[in-house]
């Protein structure tokens, strides 16, 4: 079994609850990193938004262009 058909495999079993609940537990581990090093906060608002638009890009092509 490769990978991929693993992972296929994983993700079929999850409902949108548990994807949702995955989502969650991202953004509690980047406020716990952000609280643990402070120097994150620091941060320029314009680098967050720049990576949070080029890790949109392959998904929003894949689900709404292809």
């Amino acid at each position: 079994m490769s990978f991929e058909t693993w992972a296929n495999k994983t993700v079929d079993r999850l409902d949108w609850i548990d994807i949702a609940l995955v989502k969650f537990s991202c953004i509690a581990l980047g406020v716990l990193l952000a609280a643990l090093i402070p120097e994150l906060i620091e941060i320029n608002p314009w680098w967050i938004l720049a990576v949070v638009v080029i890790l949109a890009i392959r998904p929003y092509y894949r689900a709404y262009v292809k």
